[in-house]
Parts: structure tokens; sequence; C-alpha cells
């Protein structure tokens, strides 16, 4: 019982920290209308309401490399900042649009099985899941790539390096655990690449 407890109190505050940012973005399209920002939006309210219906799972890794992957993995990209001669470059915002929508069908197609520290919730094999295996890092990246089309200075391309080097990790540690799962060792057979077709 105390462990459910302790379970619904963390999906309340995870969802409470992504409906705030979720609320600063909608404000941000008020004064500023953009598709990329709708699409935020959206991706970050899809959040909010998977974290508060999201699956117990059988076990999570809490080791010191699972918090520190995640941890950095969830939130380096906080640390970017607009470029000192910022523009909307239209291909910036077509790429950046392009991957919060293919964050969105990731979330959704992982559904209740969305989490953040390494975890076993069962294993989606569905739509872009039958592509790579971690389709979210992989949107994630795309987004960020038109981010930096739209914002280039040394500082952002160095936070992305490093956040993409973190994100890595963060798949071996996740792997770690899931391959001790039969399911999940019959996914990784038939869908062969990680993160990017052909390359890893």
């Amino acid at each position: 019982m105390l462990r459910e407890v302790r379970l619904a109190m963390i999906n309340c505050v995870l969802a409470t920290v992504f409906a705030l940012f979720a609320y600063a973005h909608l404000q941000q399209f008020v004064t500023q209308p953009r598709l990329s920002l709708v699409l935020l939006v959206g991706m970050e309210t899809v959040l909010v309401i998977l974290f508060l219906i999201r699956k117990d799972p059988d076990r999570t890794s809490y080791s010191w490399q699972a918090w520190l992957t995640t941890t950095a993995g969830t939130l380096y990209p906080l640390l970017l900042r607009p470029a000192e001669i910022a523009e909307d470059v239209l291909v910036g915002q077509i790429i950046q649009t392009i991957g919060v929508a293919l964050q969105i069908g990731a979330l959704l197609a992982l559904n209740r099985s969305m989490g953040l520290l390494p975890a076993h919730r069962g294993v989606k094999t569905s739509g872009a899941y039958r592509i790579v295996r971690h389709p979210l890092y992989a949107a994630y990246a795309v987004a960020l790539i038109g981010y930096l089309i739209n914002n280039w200075s040394g500082y952002n391309v160095a936070v992305i390096a490093i956040g993409m080097a973190f994100q890595i990790m963060r798949i071996r540690n996740e792997e770690r655990l899931l391959l001790g799962y039969s399911d999940y060792v019959t996914f990784a057979q038939k869908t062969r690449w990680r993160l990017l077709p052909f390359v890893w």
C-alpha cells in the first residue's frame, strides 16, 4: 500500500511540473503564435495525462547511473538559450515541428508504459517502435536540430552534444534492465536499430 501511495505522489508531482511547463508555452503562443508551440503544448499535455494513468513498473533501476543519465537526459534542453541573433528559419521551424509531432506519436504509442527511470512496464512494438527501439529519444533529437537551426551558437551545439551523449548512456541503462525480459529480447531481435536506422 505504501509503495502505491508513493508512486501516486510521484506521478502527481511530475504531472504538475509538466502542466506548468505546458502552461508557460501556451502563454507564449498567445503572444507569438507558432505551430511548433501548439505541438509542444500538446506534447506536454499528453505527458501530464500519461503520468497520471501510467502503469506501475514491475521493476525499476535506481542506480546512480540511472539517476544521472535520466536527470541529465531529461533536463538538458532547459539549458538551451536563444541565440544572440536568433531568427526563425523556415526549415528550422519545419524540422522542429516534425520532431515535436514525432514525440507526440511516440508518447501515444508508449501510452501507459511511459516512464523516466529505466523500468519494465511491458514492451511496446507498434507504430514508430517497429522502426527504432527508442523513437521518443530519436524525436527529441529531431526537434533539437530544428531548435539549433533557429538558435545557432557554439554554446547550444555543446549543450545538445553533451545532452545526446547522456541520452545514449540512458538508452544503454534502459536496455541493460529490459534485456532481462524475454519479451524485450524478442523485440530487440525484430527491431534492430536503437535510435537511428542503419547507424545505431
